[in-house]
């Protein structure tokens, strides 16, 4: 059935796209780093890189997090990344958002043996030039932007498929995260140190950890443009209430302002995008929740994991409010400066 939904043009038009850019089309280029449980040796957990060939090659593990690049049509090794979509059978829906750079993607499918869900995270990151005696600056050292210009983005996508649904002892869970930051690297490499059965009994855990953590790299990019805002907003304080020699001194940083507001603009989306994907994870989570059986282990996980998946739709409604305040008090500022 989910075959009927399926378009496999999506991954043609990807291939297509990265032959025009050039990229190269070695399976072996693309690495991937890998964190998988099994039982037997070492604990079960290993962690290593490998490649894409190899990984296609392997036994299937018990539980596995592939840590692989972006999946760009700009990236060296695009044949890499389409072998992955072959893999894990990551459907249509997910290759075609990436290619559209989506601010909101969710999704999930179900076969006879196996349940997949996924989701894209796009938020603007913003970079802050501390210079002693200046105001913070947005923008990277001794680049030769525009005022308070950047143009870089915090883009991760998430998929992952699960087997044996109920039943710890046969089930199986695969990710696959592109494009994960250091610090959702080492919060995954951190799961060696507790059970991991909570995960193989309820798969969402991983995604809760991951929004959380994709949660707090935002916050650091609110806090960065707070601090630059908060010195805008007391320039434009103070040159409104000056004498009239003083403001002909003093100027507005116009294209500062516009970059800013810009800024507040797509975090207040990416704040908008992040509660509609862990509103529509917990939905999901909630409508497997029905299948379990009342009383097993995997229950008390899932209910665990319920509540772990509640407190990612309050992080994200503290966040958007948090973007609505700063976007009121940024339309404030450019009243004054009229």
């Amino acid at each position: 059935m989910v075959a009927l939904f399926n378009d496999e043009s999506r991954k043609e038009r990807f291939e297509i796209l990265a032959r025009q850019n050039g990229v190269s089309s070695l399976l072996e280029s693309c690495k991937v780093d890998l964190l998988e449980w099994s039982p037997g040796a070492n604990d079960g957990w290993r962690s290593h890189e490998t490649d894409v060939k190899a990984l296609r090659s392997r036994d299937k593990r018990r539980l596995q997090i592939i840590f692989a690049p972006l999946d760009s049509t700009y990236h060296r090794a695009y044949a890499g990344t389409l072998a992955l979509y072959e893999l894990f059978a990551i459907p249509s829906e997910f290759i075609s958002h990436g290619l559209e750079s989506v601010t909101h993607s969710f999704g999930a499918t179900r076969d006879e043996s196996s349940c997949s869900a996924w989701f894209h995270f796009l938020c603007k990151h913003l970079t802050v030039n501390n210079v002693v005696g200046k105001p913070p600056q947005i923008g990277h050292p001794g680049s030769a932007e525009l005022s308070h210009g950047d143009w870089t983005w915090i883009r991760t996508r998430v998929f992952m498929r699960w087997s044996g649904r109920h039943d710890k002892d046969r089930s199986s869970v695969a990710m696959v995260i592109f494009s994960a930051s250091p610090e959702l690297r080492d919060r995954c490499q951190r799961l060696q140190e507790v059970d991991r059965n909570q995960i193989l009994e309820d798969p969402f855990s991983l995604f809760a950890i991951c929004l959380d953590e994709l949660w707090l790299q935002a916050q650091g990019t609110v806090y960065v443009i707070q601090r630059v805002f908060g010195e805008m907003e007391r320039t434009a304080l103070e040159l409104t209430v000056a004498k009239d020699s003083e403001r002909r001194n003093g100027h507005h940083d116009f294209v500062g302002l516009h970059n800013t507001a810009k800024h507040i603009i797509h975090l207040k989306e990416g704040a908008e995008a992040a509660l509609l994907t862990a509103s529509h994870l917990q939905d999901y989570h909630h409508e497997i929740l029905q299948e379990v059986p009342p009383g097993s282990p995997t229950a008390l996980s899932a209910r665990q994991t319920s509540r772990m998946l509640a407190q990612r739709v309050v992080q994200c409604e503290v966040w958007q409010l948090r973007m609505a305040s700063l976007q009121q008090r940024m339309q404030n500022v450019i009243n004054l400066v009229k």
